[in-house]
């Protein structure tokens, strides 16, 4: 899904995740799409008015992130782990972390969750107030949200702004974030509690957020900048990666991207492969970065479906699984697929969730958030409208 971070004014950016503003042109010949499960199962756990933005689960605990409503500000549900239908849910204080009501359902906002180095950090918009907070942290108690980006409020002459935090990844000691889009990579040696630039600046961009990862000596970028002008780049890092060897890109092998903007960029496991999620298809690497094929590809138009995939899993103890899941774009459903063996045979399990079969003729449905709980189960959030009617769900994969 392409946002609309070069369609809307400032105030706005990053507010609206499904909807495209740009697009035309021809693919190629797509990839064979993914054949059904005939013995996949998908088993809701919770249902929710609000629309849920991710689950994330710690050593004790699993959370939901909900969306804000006409009424009511952001929250982030708890229940100890092991979720079951049976589960009883509990709010978590977010304090200064918590985000206004909004009466436009285009520009509801909610977090992502997400584990880093063993913490609970939470992410999102910070577009309302200089006063709001984009990147915060679950407190040793389990009970309270706190901020933790101060480095990210920015002052200029006649106002203040905080910067837009979409991710955080640690590598080794350090942490690594995309605060303000566009081109800017934030490195942090304290566990988030001070930032400085490794790329870009600390001051907002115009273009979307570039996804990243630190792999094999390189910081791998991808994204969309200018508009329909996707990009997947490599730059070498020093020994200790605190900074860039070289603001020089580095050559890689990569395939036509089109105007296909860049969603993802992960390893999976402990291996290196990388894998890059962009608007219909998936890319694989199998040489730490440095050249990539597609694994899923359809054409930019005309194509069985196209996928945004944003998520991708793969189940411990089952290196050549991989789960891929998102939204698609060409039917408004939300997409979810399989692979057995690293991405060369998919598995579509997407009719099986709830929103697929829908009852609204204009609603839009995705999946959010991916996750795997201790026991190995898969936890999948999806929302069955845009924004609203949030679903926790338990995905059983079929033959392995």
């Amino acid at each position: 899904m392409k946002p609309l971070q070069h369609c809307l004014p400032a105030g706005l950016i990053a507010a609206t995740l499904l909807t495209g503003c740009g697009g035309g042109g021809d693919g190629g010949k797509p990839l064979p799409p993914p054949a059904p499960d005939p013995i996949a199962r998908v088993d809701v756990l919770m249902n929710h008015e609000r629309g849920m933005n991710s689950i994330t689960i710690d050593d004790k605990n699993a959370y939901v992130a909900l969306t804000n409503t006409e009424t009511d500000g952001t929250a982030i549900l708890a229940t100890a782990r092991g979720v079951s239908a049976k589960s009883a849910w509990q709010t978590v204080g977010l304090g200064e972390c918590k985000l206004p009501a909004s009466d436009q359902v285009e520009v509801r906002r909610a977090a992502e969750l997400k584990q880093v180095d063993g913490k609970t950090l939470l992410m999102q918009p910070a577009w309302g107030s200089a006063d709001e907070h984009t990147l915060c942290e679950l407190d040793q108690a389990k009970m309270s949200f706190i901020p933790k980006d101060k480095d990210f409020r920015i002052c200029y002459a006649s106002y203040c702004e905080r910067m837009y935090v979409a991710d955080v990844k640690a590598v080794g000691k350090r942490w690594f974030a995309n605060g303000g889009a566009g081109q800017n990579v934030q490195v942090s040696n304290d566990q988030g509690a001070t930032w400085r630039p490794i790329m870009g600046t600390m001051d907002s961009m115009s273009c979307t957020h570039q996804s990243f990862e630190v792999v094999g000596g390189r910081l791998l970028t991808g994204g969309e900048c200018p508009l329909d002008m996707a990009y997947v780049r490599a730059y070498t890092m020093n020994a200790d990666n605190s900074a860039l060897a070289s603001t020089v890109p580095v050559q890689l092998s990569v395939p036509e991207l089109e105007n296909r903007n860049v969603h993802l960029i992960t390893t999976l496991g402990k291996s290196e492969r990388v894998f890059i999620g962009v608007e219909g298809g998936l890319l694989r690497s199998d040489d730490s970065g440095k050249s990539y094929k597609f694994v899923l590809k359809q054409p930019l138009t005309g194509g069985v479906n196209y996928p945004y995939i944003t998520q991708l899993l793969s189940p411990a103890g089952k290196p050549n699984v991989i789960v891929a899941a998102g939204f698609d774009k060409a039917k408004g459903l939300p997409y979810l697929a399989w692979s057995a063996d690293n991405g060369d045979k998919w598995t579509d399990l997407s009719s099986l969730l709830p929103g697929y079969k829908r009852t609204v003729a204009d609603a839009t449905s995705q999946v959010t958030s991916i996750a795997e709980d201790a026991q190995g189960r898969i936890l999948v959030t999806v929302n069955e409208e845009f924004q609203k009617k949030g679903r926790l769900v338990e995905v059983t994969l079929g033959r392995l």
